[in-house]
């Protein structure tokens, strides 16, 4: 069976069931990310990042926030960009450097031009996932989604949810199974020989670079 390679970014953390997931993966031999809003980080969920980053998996920038970035001004776009590497270097010593994914995965062009600018590396959404961000969103049809939407080089995108969490307990050993090992962002392009990365563009799978 051919090997293919992977990557799951879950959004929206640090939250309750991070350290959970990150458990979960670590059954396979797995890794992965998290984009983390820099709002979400206190003296009440540092020891959530700590974990994550002690135990391999990467952190990504995703707003201090979560606004529409396309409706602010520029100033306050970097503002909202720059703040959560500033605060999670500054906790943790962790550079998150130039990952990033945009709230809302926003597309507003003077928005990427400015990401360009930062020199951002920016994590689309290359699987279905069952909109796991929706509060309704069940776990048998993240589980649906997610499997039938799996393929070599994808960039998925999750989040920090209850409901995401309990999926993983089946997606991840029938992953396995298929032959997908999944990695953090920063491997997958390594492991796929991507070094001429664009910035300023959503990047859905790495295999388009």
């Amino acid at each position: 069976m051919q090997t293919k390679y992977m990557t799951i970014v879950f959004d929206d953390g640090p939250l309750l069931f991070m350290c959970e997931m990150v458990d979960l993966f670590k059954q396979y031999g797995f890794k992965a990310g998290f984009a983390v809003m820099g709002s979400r980080i206190n003296d009440d969920t540092e020891y959530m990042l700590k974990y994550a980053v002690d135990n391999g998996f990467q952190l990504v920038g995703h707003s201090h926030s979560h606004p529409k970035l396309e409706t602010l001004t520029r100033e306050q776009v970097i503002s909202e960009m720059t703040k959560p590497v500033n605060d999670i270097k500054e906790r943790i010593g962790y550079d998150m450097k130039n990952w990033a994914r945009l709230p809302h995965l926003c597309r507003d062009e003077s928005v990427l031009q400015i990401c360009k600018e930062l020199n951002l590396i920016l994590l689309g959404h290359g699987m279905k996932c069952g909109s796991d961000w929706l509060v309704d969103a069940t776990p048998e049809n993240i589980i649906h989604e997610t499997l039938d939407t799996a393929c070599d080089g994808a960039i998925a995108c999750m989040h920090v949810k209850e409901h995401t969490c309990e999926a993983l307990k089946t997606i991840l050993p029938e992953l396995k199974k298929r032959g997908f090992i999944l990695v953090t962002p920063n491997k997958l392009f390594e492991i796929k020989d991507k070094t001429n990365i664009p910035f300023g563009v959503h990047i859905h799978n790495v295999n388009d670079i």
